[in-house]
């Protein structure tokens, strides 16, 4: 894609583009539902409607929505208003409708309820009943999602015909509104899984520093120490997990309980138990590697398993049975790092590196570019790029909500890295807006293929394969 091509498909008047810019930069600083509404008001309101809603779909069955919700409700006589989020709109009740705004990208225009043939005589009994004639329905479809979120229906007294820059401008509008309420949503999400996830380190905290025996979690593999509780780290005579990055059987000398014969580590449970995946126990003695004598630990070991079935722990449990509270632990060090893993694994969910062929990826990006997470992004993206020993690599903007400097050095700083390792790098999914934007911050795109979707750039990979043969 061109420059060129971000141009838009009817020429706006300069009072027109101005409304735009002034509803876009509305949507932006929005931060509820009602800000949304009122920025996309700025344009509609003049169009003549007497009244406008703003429905999110709440409940889907398969990938179409079954129920709505109305959040947001504007009239001539009031200014706009939260809507209770109590009540749910059964859309089957009037499913014919509903189905022309869920199945579409553009604006549905009834501009003649009466002597339109995609409404049923019932619908327009009840549009009669309620005094409207014509309607616009403006699908919030949001590429990030994958499905339609919501949608906003406006209400006109008599039939309304729309030009082509109307038309236009109302389609601009739908997709902006549907990107910021997905990007709200989507950030909402994250932040609830960010809190579920400090309550859960907090209510393990809680459980573990409260157990009257030792937990030692050790990473399936590697051996290295995940956790250990407060009462783990001061039985063992120790001020912090591991020193110099020791495992556990590194880290301490351990005999046959009641002798000076040394136990091969291989016969201590936690071992056992990472290398067979069942449960152990045993009893040791073990001298601390910081000179604090000798304690005899009675010794449980379990797997720790995922969803599938996939061990990826193993926690032992231990009993001092000769000195207890001997120190006070340093959890500082465990703390943060149960948090950085945390945060690591929520990154790399958020920036996926897909594999579409032997020598083709692409990585979907979503959300907003900042310096950590375009370093992130490059990371990942050069990794998977040498691994699959790629020749093409794709990254689709279509879910970054707008473009500044900081995304446009993303993009320029990703295409650079993976072109020097050969690979070329092709840019999908720039919408409008942000081609806009990107032209007036003067970024330089030459030597990178830009186009307009992801299948478009899977498919031009594919060309440029073929013609490699």
């Amino acid at each position: 894609m061109t420059h060129a091509d971000a141009r838009p498909a009817v020429e706006l008047s300069t009072s027109t583009a101005h409304i735009l810019a002034t509803a876009f930069t509305g949507l932006a600083e929005a931060r509820s539902e009602v800000d949304l509404l009122n920025a996309v008001l700025v344009y509609l309101r003049p169009l003549g409607p007497f009244a406008a809603d703003l429905l999110l779909t709440t409940v889907f069955a398969g990938n179409v929505p079954t129920h709505a919700r109305i959040v947001a409700h504007w009239s001539e006589s009031q200014p706009v208003e939260a809507c209770p989020r109590d009540t749910d709109i059964d859309l089957g009740s009037h499913l014919s409708i509903s189905r022309l705004w869920y199945d579409q990208n553009a604006p549905v225009l009834l501009e003649d309820i009466a002597a339109d043939p995609r409404c049923d005589d019932a619908y327009r009994r009840h549009m009669v009943a309620i005094g409207v004639a014509a309607q616009v329905m403006l699908p919030l479809h949001s590429e990030a999602v994958g499905r339609v979120i919501g949608v906003v229906v406006l209400h006109f007294r008599t039939p309304r015909q729309f030009t082509s820059e109307e038309r236009y401008v109302l389609k601009t509008l739908s997709c902006g509104l549907a990107s910021f309420l997905a990007s709200r949503r989507l950030l909402a999400e994250r932040e609830e899984s960010l809190r579920q996830a400090e309550r859960q380190r907090r209510m393990l905290q809680a459980v573990l520093e409260n157990l009257p025996v030792g937990v030692y979690l050790a990473e399936a593999g590697t051996h290295k120490p995940l956790l250990a509780n407060r009462i783990g780290v001061e039985t063992l005579g120790k001020s912090r997990v591991e020193p110099d990055g020791k495992v556990y059987y590194e880290a301490y000398t351990t005999y046959r309980q009641g002798t000076t014969e040394p136990l091969p580590f291989t016969e201590l449970p936690l071992y056992q138990t990472l290398a067979t995946g069942e449960p152990r126990t045993g009893v040791v003695d073990v001298v601390s590697t910081e000179g604090h004598g000798i304690v005899t630990l009675e010794l449980s070991a379990a797997p720790v398993r995922d969803d599938g079935g996939t061990m990826f722990a193993a926690v032992v449990v231990y009993l001092d049975v000769t000195e207890r509270n001997r120190i006070d632990a340093e959890r500082t060090q465990i703390r943060d790092e149960l948090i950085r893993t945390q945060a690591q694994a929520l990154a790399e969910r958020s920036t996926p590196l897909i594999p579409l062929g032997d020598d083709l990826v692409a990585m979907p990006l979503v959300g907003a570019l900042d310096g950590p997470r375009a370093d992130q992004i490059i990371d990942v993206l050069l990794a998977g790029c040498a691994a699959r020993k790629a020749r093409w690599a794709i990254l689709d903007v279509t879910g970054v909500p707008h473009a500044d400097t900081a995304v446009a050095g993303a993009l320029l700083r990703a295409a650079a890295a993976v072109r020097l390792l050969g690979v070329e790098p092709i840019l999908t999914g720039i919408r409008p807006d942000v081609a806009r934007t990107l032209v007036g911050l003067d970024v330089d795109l030459r030597g990178v293929v830009t186009l307009s979707t992801l299948q478009e750039g899977i498919q031009y990979a594919s060309r440029t394969q073929s013609r490699g043969r």
